[in-house]
């Protein structure tokens, strides 16, 4: 199978990707979903989408202009050495930039996160 050369958010992530977006006064949409994927690896998500993944039909990114230096592509096939992500690493980073975001709009809504200052800390807190 080929990997993915454009990638897309669910209409949940993209919902909560636009509340967060004025939240956390985060100028550009890429660079808040490079954050939900950086969250998702920060906290240990897996790469299974099941039935609460959510619904088709968000914003579509292509794969050169979310990850232009290929960074995301490099640091998904560190944190999940499974042989299909090295493979295919567009698809797991689709998958880990929804199920962040979502977890990033759960914790705001929780109050565990008021500011992208409280983050620094959320690796420590996610071991």
């Amino acid at each position: 199978m080929a990997d993915l050369k454009n990638i897309a958010l669910t209409i949940e992530a993209s919902q909560t990707a636009t509340d967060l977006k004025q939240q956390l006064s985060i100028a550009e949409q890429m660079d808040l979903i490079r954050l939900g994927f950086a969250y998702a690896i920060t906290h240990h998500l897996d790469l299974h989408r099941d039935d609460t993944f959510g619904t088709r039909g968000g914003s579509n990114y292509d794969t050169g202009g979310l990850d232009q230096d290929g960074l995301m592509a490099d640091t998904v096939k560190i944190y999940y050495a499974e042989p299909e992500v090295a493979a295919e690493p567009y698809r797991a980073i689709e998958t880990l930039m929804n199920k962040g975001l979502r977890l990033l709009g759960e914790h705001w809504k929780q109050g565990l996160i008021g500011s992208v200052g409280d983050l620094v800390g959320a690796g420590a807190d996610a071991e």
